[in-house]
């Protein structure tokens, strides 16, 4: 069986695109501190990541077959282009007047911990990267 260099990236690719994601709902809710009624989101990564997986399976041909009326569906489609199914909202530790739910220090602890997982997914790329240049020089 043949895999082309998208294959071999389609999980890199599936799950930078939703660490950006998060990262802008995450500096949407920073931005929108001290917006009243303003709820803070978050994305569910893990959910998000194995629903674009699977479409990106079923795009070639690796999708798993239902044996069973009583089995659940795939989710049909790309799954970054479909973020809202993924989008959760936070209860605050200590509730604001202006039922405004963003409390800033978590929203920075959330921040930078995103942005360690995105530089982390950078840098598995890279290593794939370098490995392909490795296997084609012939080291």
């Amino acid at each position: 069986m043949t895999r082309s260099i998208d294959d071999y990236f389609a999980f890199n690719h599936a799950a930078l695109t939703v660490k950006n994601q998060r990262l802008e709902l995450i500096s949407g809710n920073i931005a929108n501190a001290s917006t009243p009624g303003f709820k803070a989101k978050d994305l569910d990564f893990a959910g998000l990541l194995r629903k674009s997986f699977d479409s990106r399976a079923a795009e070639t041909d690796l999708s798993m077959t239902v044996t069973d009326t009583d089995h659940m569906g795939y989710f049909s489609g790309p799954a970054w282009s479909d973020t809202e199914s993924g989008v959760t909202y936070y209860v605050p530790l200590a509730p604001s007047l202006d039922n405004n739910t963003v409390e800033i220090g978590v929203e920075q602890a959330r921040y930078g911990r995103a942005v360690a997982d995105y530089q982390a997914s950078l840098q598995f790329v890279e290593d794939k990267i370098s490995g392909l240049r490795k296997a084609f020089r012939g080291e």
